[in-house]
């Protein structure tokens, strides 16, 4: 790996300190939506109540942060942004892929126009509660890889090998709240057809977000990567 710029390695070492904290206020959106299907919380409350609180942690370590620290934080959103809304693309391909190989009724998009309608109201336009059921579904995808960047991914600093397993490790992780909670909240009939589809999809989410976050954080922190 070439020599990494001594600001670049200053803002990133500082930074470590708050991985974990900026990891949590990357999952703002799910807590939004575990906060509707548990407490029978409005979505758009929810929704509105954690997007404060995770701009309030980052505008607090930002502020209490150096120039260097600032920048990396920065990086550190941007490659999970990348990384996270690309995996959310493959994810939803691996689904649509799947589903057509399964002759089940099962529709692995259903929850979609459920976010819509909890966004909207079941009153909206059709189209509009499709498109802010798509919104809040890629956000959610691109919120998680952001997390995931902050929490695991150490770009060129980490093998093909370790990229892959922390991604998939994370994309199963999240897999599990949705085999908690989904099957009851959408009252999902066809559960090994949902199973499959779901955990299979989730691992193609979590290696993409995995080599994509470790391509995309030396490119954009100035180094090259590690060849395994």
């Amino acid at each position: 790996m070439a020599d990494e710029p001594e600001d670049a390695r200053v803002g990133r070492d500082l930074g470590r300190r708050w991985r974990p904290l900026l990891g949590i206020g990357g999952l703002f959106s799910g807590v939004a939506l575990l906060m509707t299907i548990l407490g029978s919380i409005s979505l758009n409350l929810a929704l509105a109540v954690m997007t404060l609180v995770m701009l309030g942690i980052l505008g607090a370590v930002l502020w209490i942060s150096d120039a260097e620290t600032r920048r990396w934080i920065f990086w550190t959103i941007a490659s999970g942004i990348v990384a996270g809304f690309t995996a959310t693309l493959a994810y939803d391909a691996s689904k649509t892929a799947l589903s057509q190989l399964d002759p089940s009724p099962y529709d692995p998009f259903r929850a979609i126009t459920i976010f819509g309608t909890l966004i909207l109201g079941r009153g909206a336009d059709p189209g509009l509660i499709l498109a802010a059921g798509t919104a809040f579904h890629l956000l959610n995808g691109t919120s998680f890889g952001v997390a995931y960047a902050f929490l695991f991914a150490r770009g060129g600093d980490t093998t093909l090998r370790r990229a892959l397993v922390t991604g998939i490790v994370w994309g199963l992780f999240l897999e599990t709240f949705q085999l908690t909670l989904y099957p009851g909240w959408l009252d999902i009939r066809t559960y090994s057809e949902f199973a499959t589809i779901s955990a299979l999809s989730h691992v193609v989410y979590g290696a993409t977000l995995g080599l994509l976050a470790r391509a995309i954080l030396p490119r954009l922190v100035g180094t090259e990567d590690d060849e395994d």
